[in-house]
């Protein structure tokens, strides 16, 4: 199996983690998981373009440059990308936060659409 696939994979299992968290109402850690499981759709995106990307913020840039500024997708989603990390930043580092089922709810659903509009754009190339 190639590394993008391997990667989008990942993405895949951490949009079920992300789920099995939130039904546990772990709320803090799914909001992690739909994060991560986005990076590693993101991740397999840019890899599918011999694009290799060291750190979360140059992903988030670096999918700007190679696939909003295309058209590739909308705008929205390099926001939903930038604002999924903040949360994230949080969900990790923040030891007061603990996260809301309405933030968790919302992630999840922004990171299996991201992971599927993903996957539209794999298969397509």
């Amino acid at each position: 199996m190639n590394e993008f696939k391997k990667l989008f994979s990942l993405a895949l299992e951490e949009i079920d983690i992300a789920t099995l968290l939130l039904e546990r109402e772990h709320y803090r850690t799914s909001i992690s998981r739909s994060y991560y499981s986005m990076y590693y759709a993101a991740q397999a995106l840019l890899l599918s373009q011999d694009i290799d990307a060291s750190t979360h913020k140059g992903l988030i840039r670096l999918f700007s440059l190679h696939f909003v500024k295309t058209g590739q997708f909308s705008p929205e989603w390099a926001n939903t990308l930038k604002a999924a990390y903040d949360l994230r930043q949080l969900s990790d580092y923040d030891a007061d936060f603990t996260g809301t089922l309405a933030e968790a709810e919302k992630i999840l659903e922004q990171a299996k659409s991201f992971v599927a509009k993903v996957e539209q754009v794999l298969n397509s190339h």
